[in-house]
């Protein structure tokens, strides 16, 4: 059984106007250093693995169909149909769970909601500039008052040093709007929690769609997830999205939307995918791990014999492993992943609910 290791994200005088100026341009000086020192990587300092993307959209023309066949990693054939038309997308899949089922999902949405949900996913440059400009501004607005009114050098520090705070907590604030948050050393990850908490409604219709399965083959719990995870493993393909695209900051993960609708996705993508759709089963309660370079979850399920499971504040979790391509029942990781579990580094547990 894993461990589970603790929690790792002045008088107006000529002279005084002189040493005013002087103490001004040192502070922001030395605001300026520390705005060097920010590194914000696309990802939670951590090396991507699987091959890169290149446009998001290849192989998939509008009005067109593409149709893949197949399985892959030993698991069973499988196909999926993207489709892109005029005013909307869809996506069927098909696939075997681990009861030996064939199985058959679909999912579509209009384009005029895909765009919106697309685009407001990830952070940008300009997006932080915006806030940075705003930094600025109000410097110089705060110099300039503080020259007028006669204050001091102390003064003028408090009331920049109160400033600095004011953009840390808009950054902050941009970069949650944007499915993103901020570690201690200025490290920016993707927030996993609560990327499957926000697409827990937007996923549904794919989720009463496993349900309706589920009832006609009378599913229990563990045969739900197993399904939704060979849909996962086998029917999306791996492939690590671009950690930048079009300038703007994914942390190398596709929102679970945007992966169903193109077919593809690295671990974390597939861990939110799965973490989104199980969680409209009121009884599913889920745990993200990550581990140096990889991402996978761990599912509140009683243990059957020979099943790899994490314990957290006193509950049994079930590990799953939703990259694929190997078809991994739960409570079976691969071995570069066990490896990772055991690793002197050890991993770290967030709570999905």
């Amino acid at each position: 059984m894993l461990k589970y290791p603790p929690m790792a994200w002045r008088g107006p005088a000529a002279a005084w106007h002189l040493t005013f100026l002087i103490g001004a341009l040192l502070s922001v000086r030395l605001g300026l250093r520390a705005e060097a020192r920010m590194v914000i990587p696309p990802v939670d300092g951590q090396a991507l693995f699987g091959q890169d993307s290149d446009e998001e959209e290849e192989g998939l023309p509008t009005g067109g169909v593409r149709t893949v066949g197949g399985g892959s990693g030993g698991g069973p054939r499988t196909f999926q149909r993207l489709r892109k038309a005029s005013g909307f997308r869809a996506a069927s899949y098909g696939f075997q769970n681990f009861n030996k089922d064939k199985l058959e999902v679909s999912y579509q949405l209009p384009e005029s909601e895909f765009q919106p949900y697309n685009n407001s996913f990830g952070y940008t440059k300009a997006g932080l500039a915006e806030v940075k400009a705003w930094r600025e501004t109000a410097r110089q607005s705060a110099f300039k008052l503080a020259v007028k009114q006669g204050k001091s050098q102390a003064q003028l520090d408090n009331a920049i040093a109160a400033l600095d705070k004011e953009y840390d907590r808009r950054v902050k604030e941009y970069l949650a709007s944007r499915g993103f948050r901020m570690l201690n050393g200025n490290v920016v990850t993707v927030d996993m929690p609560e990327l499957v908490r926000k697409n827990s409604a937007l996923i549904k219709p794919l989720s009463l769609a496993f349900e309706k399965i589920a009832t006609a083959n009378r599913y229990r719990s563990g045969d739900i997830i197993g399904a939704v995870l060979s849909f996962a493993q086998t029917a999306m393909y791996y492939k690590q999205p671009d950690p930048v695209f079009k300038e703007k900051h994914t942390g190398g993960v596709l929102p679970p939307i945007t992966a169903v609708l193109l077919g593809w996705g690295d671990c974390d993508t597939k861990t939110g995918l799965i973490g989104a759709i199980l969680s409209n089963w009121a009884q599913m309660k889920m745990v993200g791990v990550g581990v140096p370079g990889h991402y996978l979850m761990g599912v509140l399920l009683i243990p059957e014999k020979g099943d790899l499971f994490l314990e957290y504040k006193g509950l049994q979790y079930v590990l799953v492993e939703p990259a694929g391509p190997a078809w991994l029942p739960p409570g079976q990781v691969g071995e570069q992943t066990m490896q990772l579990l055991n690793s002197r580094e050890g991993y770290k547990i967030e709570p999905f609910f």
